[in-house]
């Protein structure tokens, strides 16, 4: 095996590599999905207490 092709597969390890490590970054982790989730209620009761409250 030559140095180009061993190069070329060092390359395409690292590439994939780096790949790897950036979709796990921008996955959430079980609590942000929580507290997301728990935010989002919040936001919701909120806006319903804001229309009932318009109507009358």
């Amino acid at each position: 095996m030559g140095n180009n092709s061993l190069l070329a597969i060092i390359v395409v390890l690292l590439i994939g590599i780096f790949a790897v490590v950036l979709i796990q970054a921008n996955e959430e982790t079980p609590a942000e999905k929580i507290s997301n989730s728990f935010s989002e209620t919040i936001e919701e009761i909120g806006d319903e207490i804001d229309d009932n409250t318009d109507a009358q």
